[in-house]
């Protein structure tokens, strides 16, 4: 324990506008005696108070502390809270496109930046001796979770990790495989929410409660569905027999909600500020247009001086057509009116706007992404979900019981709301009792997505070698979570292996009786369908065998007969047992055959050892879905030849983005980068081969859809002319900006030039 650290919580603690809840005391005490920390709470039960006293403590014993989050924006809202709480000196940030102070005490960073320290060595590790983990449930993200493992398991044991999550129903195993792989734990679990929450559903423009005060379905609310249905169904003079009448407004239905009168009645009810979630950017987009379109107004006159002045200020680095472009007019209308979007295709400065004025309650009604779910400072008095389907890479997807309680947690103000309040919109696929169910589930398990990928295997062999790579990934949360769910299976094979040592103790000559067993069971198979001349010579056998003399042969043929069949059971279930805990180093040995066909291992075919390329080093520092795609365009000289500007063309179409392809036309490029696209297509399809035939998970296809924009404004021609380029091709302003930032750092990590021969985007952190 450290003893200097011994009276922080207490001057931590008089420095708060609050007092600590009995959670957060506990989680804080246990960090003073040195130990990790994993906290499961409800959103908005100020998790990340912890996370600030962890920081506290580092400044207070004279070391670092990384503050470590999923995405972007919430890296750099934590920077602004944490340098107005320990100064801007002390607190730098850094994200991949920015680098703030990246030397100070206290630096927040996402947590890929964080693993790639930790793969490379970094020296900006030095002095570290805390990390703290938020929204460390993302751990369970398809696309990204692995990184909190490899983080996880590659953190120096001396650093005091701290982990901050949302509540998961498997805290304690969860806790189980941290205290395996990192030593002494605390884990504290608070399930109760600051502000209570009150289920709504809203049909046909009216508002009731979800549940009884029995916890039943409200017979009112269903009464009034039932009804509405039957009105819908009968048919009209108007539509003939059998067909449905056109849906009455304001009525429930499968046509949707009309969101202005849902925005009218929100208010009506005096349930704003309000988030509503809609699982699409477009759709986002699509409400504030509809709304634009209304005569929806929920700021006075008064608000719109100060909303201009914040928007101002935001938007100032911005040039006048860069504005146009990107649709400022209609935005700043929708917020002087009250109302918004907020999602990742919205350029930054425009999402920081709509997060300071809706935090100042000058915006009232914010329709969001579920990005906004993940740690994103904005608590509502009310949040809305117009479908429980959302839309996924692989099809659409109804949400589980974790995320409706993430997306629903955004609820009730603390120390504002008395209750907070989740309204979902009715329609045939959120039924009542179904979304009773999602409310009421109280199972929503964390589950490891680690997967072993190319980056991550040659940055694991060269740092730990085959052996101890292996041994990595055999401490995984994936592989822990897999021994666990073979447990059953384990007894089974346990117990049957005591009978087979009892069985073979009273059988004695196990093998003699085996041998005459199948003798046995030959001739019976011999004198249904065999031969006589057959039948006679395995009838002498059976006479001469030893067994046959034996006056108890048939109780032990009986005994040999059982104990083949518990032999056979038990080595099925080891079998199962192998297939399941030793997936993971059987995908990570197949991946390590690829990357030795394409030279970036070489390994000793006499023993264990591997050394990794210098093509390899390269890969190990390229982070992107299609990293071995990218090292296999530089390796072969695919990329060569290209200007600056052609190549982070081209290098955009390989990024691996997992998002529905829009359509559109992509727009006109010059030959050398037509060429390159060819043969970056070329290669994704031999190497699709080849990981189909090793069964290996293949990456995504080059996607050129964002190439023309990207080289315009690459080249120089300046964000209007990108984004009309962009907006040709189907792609909104922010996705546009979200994929310049990454193909910036992309090319960076190719080593073909660097960030800077690139036009930097100066509007990212506002």
């Amino acid at each position: 324990m450290r003893t200097q650290d011994r009276s922080q919580l207490s001057l931590f603690a008089t420095e708060l506008d609050f007092p600590l809840d009995d959670f957060q005391v506990e989680a804080c005490r246990a960090l003073e005696y040195d130990r990790d920390v994993l906290v499961c709470a409800p959103t908005g039960a100020g998790k990340t108070v912890v996370g600030e006293f962890a920081a506290r403590l580092a400044l207070a014993a004279g070391g670092r502390c990384f503050y470590t989050t999923p995405i972007k924006a919430l890296s750099n809202q934590k920077y602004l809270d944490l340098s107005r709480r320990f100064g801007d000196d002390r607190v730098g940030l850094l994200t991949g496109d920015i680098s703030l102070d990246p030397h100070a005490p206290v630096v927040v960073m996402t947590t890929e930046v964080l693993r790639s320290m930790l793969h490379g060595g970094s020296p900006l590790l030095h002095g570290l001796t805390h990390v703290v983990m938020d929204e460390v449930h993302y751990l369970a993200d398809r696309e990204r979770g692995a990184v909190w493992e490899e983080a996880i398991l590659s953190l120096p044991d001396d650093v005091r990790l701290t982990s901050l999550s949302a509540t998961v129903s498997n805290a304690e195993e969860f806790g189980g495989w941290l205290r395996g792989v990192r030593g002494d734990l605390a884990v504290v679990v608070e399930e109760t929410r600051p502000v209570p929450l009150t289920q709504h559903m809203l049909a046909g423009g009216r508002l009731f409660d979800l549940l009884s005060p029995s916890g039943t379905v409200d017979e009112t609310l269903e009464r009034y569905i039932a009804h509405r249905q039957l009105v819908e169904a009968a048919p009209g003079p108007a539509t003939g027999r059998g067909r449905r009448r056109r849906r009455a407004r304001g009525a429930p239905g499968p046509a949707g909600a009309d969101l202005p009168e849902v925005v009218a009645r929100l208010e009506a009810e005096q349930l704003l500020p309000a988030i509503l979630f809609r699982f699409s950017r477009n759709g986002c987009d699509d409400a504030v247009a509809e709304c634009l379109e209304s005569s929806v107004r929920l700021t006075e006159a008064a608000d719109v001086a100060e909303i201009r002045a914040v928007a101002d200020r935001h938007t100032a680095a911005l040039p006048p057509a860069d504005l146009d472009a990107v649709g400022h007019t209609e935005w700043l209308e929708g917020l002087e009116r009250g109302f918004a979007a907020h999602h990742a295709g919205l350029i930054p400065a425009f999402r920081h706007t709509v997060e300071e004025l809706f935090a100042r309650g000058l915006v009232r009604v914010v329709f969001a992404t579920e990005t906004l779910a993940v740690g994103v400072n904005m608590p509502a008095r009310t949040v809305v979900l117009e479908r429980l389907v959302k839309p996924t890479a692989d099809g659409p997807v109804r949400l589980s019981p974790g995320e409706y309680t993430q997306l629903t947690g955004r609820a009730g103000r603390r120390g504002i709301d008395v209750e907070g309040h989740a309204v979902v919109l009715w329609s045939p696929e959120a039924a009542p009792a179904t979304v009773a169910g999602l409310a009421g589930a109280r199972s929503y398990p964390l589950h490891s997505s680690l997967r072993v990928g190319y980056n991550t295997a040659v940055n694991l062999v060269a740092g730990r070698g085959i052996p101890g790579s292996r041994d990595f990934l055999r401490r995984s949360f994936a592989q822990f979570q897999a021994e666990r769910s073979v447990a059953a299976l384990t007894d089974a094979v346990r117990a049957n292996t005591t009978a087979l040592r009892d069985l073979d103790t009273e059988l004695g000559d196990v093998e003699g009786f085996t041998e005459y067993r199948h003798l046995c069971d030959r001739l019976a198979e011999a004198r249904r369908s065999g031969s006589a001349e057959l039948v006679t010579s395995l009838a002498r056998a059976v006479r001469s065998h030893p067994a046959h003399r034996r006056g108890d042969r048939e109780r032990l043929l009986a005994l040999s007969a059982r104990r083949a069949a518990v032999h056979g059971d038990t080595e099925r279930m080891r079998s199962q047992i192998d297939t399941v805990t030793g997936r993971l180093v059987e995908t990570f040995d197949r991946t390590l055959d690829l990357l030795e066909e394409r030279g970036y291992l070489l390994r000793d075919p006499m023993g264990g050892s591997a050394y990794v390329t210098d093509d390899g080093r390269r890969l190990g520092r390229i982070y992107c879905a299609n990293d071995l795609l990218v090292a296999e365009c530089v390796r072969t000289g695919a990329w060569s030849g290209l200007t600056p500007a052609e190549l982070a063309a081209v290098a955009s179409s390989a990024l691996g983005e997992t998002r529905r392809r829009t359509v559109g036309v992509p727009g006109r490029t010059t030959p050398a980068i037509d060429e390159a696209l060819r043969a970056t297509s070329r290669l994704w399809s031999e190497l699709a081969g080849r990981e189909e035939r090793l069964g290996l998970e293949v990456g995504p296809d080059p996607d050129p859809i964002a190439v023309a924009a990207i080289h315009r404004w690459a080249r120089g021609d300046g964000l209007a002319a990108a984004l009309r380029t962009a907006s040709d091709a189907g792609l909104s302003a922010g996705d546009l900006v979200r994929r310049y930032l990454r193909t910036l750092d992309l090319v960076d990590q190719t080593g073909l030039c660097r960030r800077d021969d690139l036009p930097p985007v100066s509007f990212t952190l506002t």
